[in-house]
């Protein structure tokens, strides 16, 4: 039955249910986003989060608190509580059902089943710190079920908490967490199919060859024609590098469970690692046709590149929840978004919450060892942008010789290593990436501002100047070139050319006082000649 169908505050959803539970609301005001676009499409609007807040009429309570009150209040917030439930039973708006649930949990937060469900809600777009703190205050409130319930109520509560945590981490490719939590679950209810499919995929994608073949084989076992073995074998090849034989492992795999988004996913992303390009296009819509939302009016599909530079056809799908947070499709392809909407964010906080993404999404694909140089290529641009320089630099130099070893170069990568030795004040190390980085796009007019720099703090101030002067013919605006050209002037006593350049820079950065004392000491010299 469809999750919202609770009874009561009591725990008799399958987990198949669950899986069903409609689609969710979010801490910011967003614009529509639908499938079919916002045009009079006859579907609803996603309201932005004021229509979602909490708005019981009690105040929301954590769980000390609540289990302090007096017997009788319990039991009249319980009954608030199930009004609520009540309401996300019968609402057929995502975000209402949303909001129905965070007043249900603040109301009466010792039902971990409402914790559960936003768990799973926040799972599925990717805020992981919301899914966490939602099961850790689900593992909370069951330590605290009192003795109304049953020890086998406590035990299925324990269970689908422990199995919720697993799943989290193996989507962030966590897998020794991930395994710690199957464990967990697997003592609470040894045997237990879906503990044991996750346990065989998290075994698989450790290397863990005994392991994944002996739950593969139990699997085969216990149910003929049961399609998860050959998911648990085809990661197993994956995280030994043999994505060929993983691809053929699943490549007729049609798996019709409450999981088949995550199957899909993963086969999706052994296709797009061997560019079987049209393969995991299909893959990747089979995941987001197998996602457990009813509603979709919040849920985008779009097309995008991925991190690695590939042909026009490798492209690949991924699917947004609020044209921002990733839920199914080619991660890569998400990563390489969030970092281009990084790029371009002029607003300080949406800027912020890109450079999050851009490190999350490298992250998850770094512990996945997928498309190792140009995640870290990613998640060192944004360190190196928020000031990280160190973090920055370590990523850019790895990704660097990764791509090195392949044969391959990158400008951007290049300029952005020699313009963090310029920052450290190694200019010697700092002339070759900067070099690289101009020669592999002469148009880089940052680059050529940077190295113009390195060579006059290096003495070569013929060749400086023709860098300086290159930058400028490329981006007239760039004040740090008209800066660093008129600083070498300055220095070389040409004061009407130093003022010149100056005044530019200054026109292009108003107010910069390191202009103004340059400016002061043209006019200090000129009277001194």
């Amino acid at each position: 039955m469809p999750i919202c169908d609770l009874p009561g505050n009591r725990f008799e959803e399958s987990p198949a249910a669950l899986k069903r539970w409609g689609f969710l609301f979010l801490f910011i005001p967003l614009a529509c986003l639908q499938l079919s676009g916002c045009a009079s499409s006859g579907r609803t609007q996603c309201l932005t989060p004021e229509a979602a807040q909490y708005t019981a009429s009690e105040d929301s309570l954590g769980l000390d608190e609540f289990l302090a009150l007096p017997e009788s209040k319990q039991s009249d917030r319980h009954r608030l509580a199930r009004e609520w439930l009540d309401e996300a039973k019968s609402t057929g708006r995502s975000d209402a059902k949303v909001g129905a649930l965070s007043n249900a949990a603040g109301l009466a937060p010792d039902n971990p089943y409402t914790w559960l469900r936003l768990a799973h809600i926040w799972r599925w777009i990717g805020d992981y710190v919301r899914t966490s703190t939602s099961l850790e205050n689900a593992a909370a409130a069951v330590r605290k079920l009192d003795s109304s319930y049953t020890n086998e109520e406590k035990r299925e509560a324990q269970r689908r908490t422990a199995l919720a945590r697993a799943w989290l981490h193996y989507d962030r490719g966590e897998y020794r967490e991930a395994l710690r939590w199957a464990k967990a679950g697997e003592q609470i209810s040894p045997g237990d199919k879906w503990i044991r499919q996750v346990m065989g995929l998290i075994e698989g994608s450790l290397n863990h060859r005994s392991q994944a073949h002996e739950i593969a084989g139990d699997m085969t076992r216990a149910e003929a024609g049961d399609t998860d073995p050959r998911w648990v074998m085809a990661v197993l090849d994956r995280s030994q590098g043999r994505f060929r034989e993983a691809f053929n492992y699943i490549a007729d795999l049609r798996p019709d469970h409450e999981h088949s988004a995550e199957c899909y996913r993963d086969k999706g992303e052994i296709a797009e690692h061997l560019r079987e390009w049209s393969y995991a296009r299909r893959w990747y819509a089979e995941s987001a046709s197998a996602l457990p939302f009813d509603d979709t009016s919040c849920l985008t599909e779009v097309s995008h590149p991925r991190l690695e530079p590939g042909p026009l056809n490798s492209k690949q799908p991924l699917w947004l929840a609020f044209d921002r947070y990733y839920v199914t499709g080619s991660l890569s392809s998400y990563t390489a978004l969030a970092l281009k909407r990084f790029d371009s964010e002029t607003d300080p906080v949406e800027k912020e919450f890109w450079a999050g993404q851009v490190v999350n999404a490298a992250g998850i694909l770094l512990r996945k060892e997928m498309h190792r140089a140009w995640s870290l290529r990613a998640r060192g641009l944004v360190f190196a942008e928020k000031g990280m320089s160190e973090r920055g630099l370590k990523d850019l130099q790895l990704a660097a010789r990764l791509l090195a070893a392949e044969g391959e170069g990158d400008s951007r990568l290049a300029a952005s290593i020699g313009r963090l030795l310029l920052l450290e004040e190694d200019h010697e190390q700092a002339l070759t990436p900067l070099r690289e980085a101009v020669e592999l796009d002469p148009k880089n007019a940052r680059a050529w501002s940077d190295l113009g720099l390195c060579l006059i703090m290096s003495g070569n101030r013929t060749e400086a100047d023709q860098a300086l002067s290159q930058a400028i013919e490329l981006k007239s605006d760039l004040a740090a070139a008209w800066y660093n050209r008129g600083l070498m002037n300055l220095h070389e006593g040409k004061l009407d050319q130093a003022e010149a350049d100056l005044n530019q820079a200054a026109r292009l950065a108003p107010g910069n006082a390191e202009i103004t004392k340059l400016l002061q000491q043209v006019n200090i010299r000129r009277k001194q000649k």
